[in-house]
């Protein structure tokens, strides 16, 4: 699978989750209902651009195995 699409579909698995977590805090708390898509963008877009280079590979870090 190539590198962008895991990215894209980590990004919107992380993005329901977060919106969806929020939704279930909305419920019990009642915190405002509206940042709640905000926080789950902004999980998504730090999933996606990973900007420390913790969650994707560059293609200096691939590991090389023998065939």
């Amino acid at each position: 699978m190539p590198v962008m699409s895991k990215r894209a579909l980590g990004a919107l698995l992380w993005f329901a989750a977060v919106w969806l977590g929020y939704e279930v805090v909305w419920s019990l708390t009642g915190v405002p209902r509206l940042i709640g898509p905000i926080v789950a963008f902004v999980a998504a877009a730090v999933v996606t651009l990973d900007p420390v280079g913790l969650l994707w590979p560059t293609g200096t870090e691939v590991e090389q195995t023998p065939a």
